[in-house]
């Protein structure tokens, strides 16, 4: 199993081929396209409930800070905070200069910030970076504390039913089985259900967006763009997954239909 500074080795070769571009972290165009539009929306459901005003929100693992200048802008009397265990990532995320951000580098496991400080976390594909389900606890513990009550977070993150669903249709066309990313360890779902019970309350897009109805919301938001780009394509070509094609963005508008994709959405309330 790869250790700690092979991640940090990973991230810091990231920041250096990527710099600011959007795909910096993330080589899939129509995944940070979907996930833009879902934190997106996440954030104007709180602002129509909340308002603007003294709403405090952590991205944890903002990488180059890509997502913080698109909600920053949206949400200008938002405060928002990013953090980042790369220190390469961080140099990068403050020459956007964003001014209503606070960003430094600090640890999941052990977050710089008081009790019930902020209103809102999310992640997108960090705690996957962590590779000891011990630690990973700690990293869910710490985002627990830093949330006030009532607080919501916003959990994109790597779950290994969707990859094993996916393996199973890609047996099924004759493919290989895929792994998981070398740096990414994804959470066992019944594990983490049984480490949320009591901590949080898994909300459903719809109860969390009464107005829309959960439209976008939804935890399986990538279920049709990973079947469509790892096994319809593969099939097709008869060769591997490659990313970002002609073909596979011509699918992009399908909504989300079953349980493919290992990357998933899920909302989280603290009591």
């Amino acid at each position: 199993m790869p250790d700690k500074q092979y991640v940090s080795d990973f991230y810091r070769e990231d920041a250096r081929k990527h710099g600011l571009s959007p795909f910096a972290a993330v080589h899939d165009d129509v995944l940070r396209e979907k996930e833009t539009v879902l934190i997106g929306r996440f954030f104007e459901v709180l602002a129509a409930a909340r308002g603007d005003g003294g709403f405090r929100a952590l991205d944890l693992g903002c990488g180059n800070g890509y997502m913080l200048s698109i909600l920053s802008d949206a949400h200008p009397d938002f405060a928002f905070w990013g953090a980042d265990l790369s220190a390469e990532m961080i140099a990068l995320a403050h020459s956007r200069r964003l001014e209503n951000c606070v960003l430094e580098v600090a640890d999941c496991g052990v977050l710089p910030y008081d009790d019930g400080f902020f209103d809102a976390v999310y992640t997108e594909r960090c705690l996957i970076n962590i590779l000891d389900w011990g630690e990973k606890q700690r990293a869910l513990a710490e985002i627990h504390r830093v949330l006030a009550p009532g607080a919501h977070y916003l959990m994109i993150e790597g779950f290994s039913d969707g990859l094993e669903n996916n393996n199973r249709a890609r047996q099924e066309c004759g493919l290989s089985r895929l792994s998981a990313p070398r740096h990414n360890a994804y959470f066992d779902k019944d594990e983490f259900r049984q480490w949320v019970e009591g901590r949080f309350d898994i909300v459903a897009p719809e109860a969390f967006d009464e107005a829309g109805g959960g439209a976008g919301l939804e935890a399986n938001f990538l279920s049709s763009h990973y079947f469509m780009s790892r096994v319809f394509h593969a099939l097709v070509t008869r060769g591997e997954q490659v990313k970002n094609t002609e073909f596979v963005k011509f699918f992009s508008f399908l909504p989300p239909i079953g349980n493919y994709s290992p990357i998933q959405a899920l909302i989280l309330k603290k009591p």
